[in-house]
């Protein structure tokens, strides 16, 4: 038999009983949509459809497929079937994003040195706040002098920062993912990560923990050795339950 299908307004197609049972198994096709074939007075709910036909025939196949069950099935398939982005690819990714923040970096504290900082750094290297302090003061001081240099790599450095986070946010990439051709996608069902999983779990609360002292180096390395595990997720990809895929959107 050949059905008509239709869901609201949209026409879906002519399919056979077998496509029509394929469809409700995969979610493609939902127990609501309604269907007409050739001896039927009106549309009808497929659901309800299908019901009718093993009531008459004597079969007992139970309720009409659940909504949420199917949503359930097709979540479960994207998941198995998604591309999980290799372990190259993703080294590759973060190479590139640190690349790009420590040259600039670099650059900047190059051109803040001079005999007094070093000297200062001599005297102080046993006691971190006092090297903060003359950091901080040297910072002034080259702001005072308005060296070009240094306004371009911070501007620099403020603009990957904002591209990262924006990037992150509408797409889950960054820079280096971007060009790697990877992405951040929710564990679930593969969708978009959005900006709470890709940006606030994943990268800036990360941040925080590993640049605590002691702690955070030891985090900072365990996190990265995770990727070795099966499912290639690491410890950030737990917390917001995200994976890496190859870019499909």
């Amino acid at each position: 038999m050949k059905y008509h299908l239709a869901r609201g307004e949209e026409q879906l197609g002519t399919f056979s009983d077998l496509d029509v049972s394929a469809g409700l198994r995969n979610g493609r096709l939902l127990p609501t949509d309604l269907c007409w074939a050739e001896g039927m007075k009106e549309w009808q709910a497929l659901g309800e459809h299908l019901q009718r036909l093993d009531e008459e025939a004597g079969v007992t196949r139970g309720d009409p497929p659940d909504l949420t069950a199917l949503r359930e099935e097709v979540r479960q398939d994207r998941t198995l079937n998604v591309e999980m982005a290799p372990r190259g690819l993703r080294l590759a990714a973060r190479l590139i994003d640190w690349t790009m923040m420590l040259v600039p970096l670099f650059v900047l504290f190059s051109a803040m040195m001079d005999a007094g900082f070093e000297a200062e750094i001599r005297d102080h290297q046993n006691d971190p706040t006092a090297l903060i302090d003359a950091l901080q003061r040297q910072i002034e001081k080259v702001q005072t002098a308005g060296n070009p240099t240094v306004m371009t790599m911070s501007w620099l450095m403020l603009i990957i920062v904002l591209s990262n986070v924006v990037l992150l946010g509408v797409r889950g990439q960054s820079i280096g993912k971007l060009l790697t051709g990877i992405q951040i996608v929710r564990a679930q069902d593969g969708s978009k990560a959005g900006f709470v999983k890709a940006v606030f779990l994943r990268w800036f609360l990360f941040a925080v923990i590993e640049s605590i002292q002691v702690v955070g180096p030891i985090l900072s390395l365990g996190n990265v050795l995770m990727i070795f595990r099966k499912d290639r997720r690491c410890l950030h990809d737990l917390v917001a339950d995200t994976i890496v895929t190859r870019r499909n959107y």
